[in-house]
């Protein structure tokens, strides 16, 4: 049995992410603790109403604001496209809250500022895609994302391999624009499997010269054994120029139907962001991503649902990660996965309703984790099914899951393997304990 995962996260390359088997893998301005609240109830800008109180008015963009605070916005919905309507309130930051209602959406909607809320009142707030064939990167490819411009800006190379507990670094290039307290993503490049391998946030205390000095010990190591191609390969950074962080996403459901051929969009995209919260949301996407994250650090995803026919939930090259208590169901690929590099992280009471091939894998240097107390329902296969594959993978323990089956006479329910990309990744210190099996089976490991 063969496992592959195309590169830069698959989504970021231009293409679908694939894992096979043996070829087949109110708006009512609030101020509530100090943070502002918009509440969007449908679509349609027609008049500003600067007052003390709110209210709603049909076909009416009602904005209230007292003692200089920003406003709330109020769309009344319509079966059209509302894209511009919600991009225009999500611009205006702080809580917005979107009514029971469905929002027809067709371009990306991009969150540029910290501290943004989007807040549904539960299942019955729908944002409905329209997915196109004709794809730009973080334009009209997901549902909302936050932006995705570091990767305009090539990394910058480091000099020297860097240790566990090392408080400062040295690049190649000119650091003079760095300023103390700024956010750096340090990352390591696999030109083989075409992505990070291992990544960390890091922040900036102090520059003198070449060195860049950082406020917390590296707790991480990286290399420099790969050669450098900028982008491509090697030991490098970039800064985070447009920071955004505390963003939340609570209480709505997002749909991504099928649209026809070569049509898709992720359903929430965390893109080199800090600190995000997804909270009762529900995702059903057909051809791409429910919930994805990429070289972000926090993010923290619980309650959720997503589901999709051939493309996996996935947090790629993500630190600090938590997923608790959600459900991943996917009808042709695995139901969820770890790759990239991802470390840090804890995934507990979660459940894998469907899947094929594999139920769950951590792929590509991912490490330093725990993996437990979830269910992975059986898994569908034409050959031979494995639960969780772990693959190139590093200080990782998996305990107390239960593992009901999976098609084929030799599935396996945990298989545990070294991986190549420019030399040998290995899976190390790879911990497995009190997990329960179910009787369909070939063998445990």
């Amino acid at each position: 049995m063969a496992a592959c995962l195309s590169g830069q996260s698959g989504l970021e390359r231009g293409h679908a992410t694939r894992v096979r088997a043996t070829r087949d893998l109110r708006m009512t301005r609030q101020t509530r603790n100090g943070r502002k609240a918009l509440m969007l109830m449908g679509r349609h800008a027609a008049e500003l109403v600067w007052s003390c109180t709110s209210a709603v008015v049909s076909a009416m963009l009602v904005l209230t604001a007292c003692s200089g605070s920003q406003a709330d916005t109020q769309i009344r919905p319509a079966p059209a496209d509302d894209t511009v309507a919600v991009q225009q309130a999500v611009d205006r930051g702080g809580v917005v809250r979107f009514d029971s209602h469905t929002y027809n959406l067709s371009r990306t909607i991009v969150i540029r500022h910290s501290g943004t809320v989007i807040q549904g009142v539960g299942p019955q707030t729908l944002f409905k895609y329209n997915a196109s064939a004709t794809l730009s990167h973080c334009a009209n490819d997901r549902v909302f994302t936050t932006p995705c411009e570091i990767n305009d800006t090539a990394p910058r190379r480091i000099a020297r391999a860097i240790a566990i507990g090392d408080q400062s670094f040295i690049s190649t290039d000119d650091v003079s624009d760095l300023q103390s307290g700024d956010w750096l993503i340090v990352k390591d490049t696999d030109s083989v499997i075409g992505d990070v391998v291992t990544i960390d946030w890091v922040q900036v205390e102090s520059v003198s010269g070449l060195e860049v000095r950082v406020r917390t010990p590296f707790r991480t190591a990286f290399t420099t054994a790969r050669e450098w191609t900028p982008g491509q390969s090697g030991l490098g950074f970039q800064r985070v120029v447009s920071l955004v962080e505390n963003t939340e996403f609570h209480d709505f459901s997002i749909a991504v139907p099928d649209a026809g051929p070569n049509t898709l969009a992720v359903g929430i995209s965390v893109f080199a962001a800090l600190h995000t919260t997804i909270d009762h949301v529900s995702v059903h996407s057909f051809r791409a991503q429910p919930l994805y994250s990429y070289l972000s650090k926090g993010v923290t995803i619980t309650n959720c649902s997503a589901r999709g026919n051939s493309v996996l939930s996935e947090f790629a090259a993500t630190v600090d990660l938590t997923l608790h208590n959600d459900q991943f169901s996917e009808s042709d690929a695995a139901a969820f996965g770890l790759d990239l590099g991802t470390a840090f992280f804890n995934v507990t009471d979660s459940h894998t309703v469907l899947s094929r091939n594999i139920g769950a894998y951590l792929l590509y240097g991912v490490h330093d984790g725990i993996f437990t107390n979830n269910q992975i329902a059986w898994v569908n296969s034409a050959v031979n099914a494995v639960g969780i594959l772990v693959e190139g993978a590093q200080n990782i323990s998996i305990s107390d899951n239960y593992l009901a089956g999976g098609d084929g006479s030799q599935s396996t329910a945990i298989v545990t393997r070294d991986t190549l990309g420019e030399f040998d990744i290995p899976s190390v210190n790879v911990t497995i304990s009190d997990n329960l099996f179910g009787g369909g089976w070939g063998m445990h490991y």
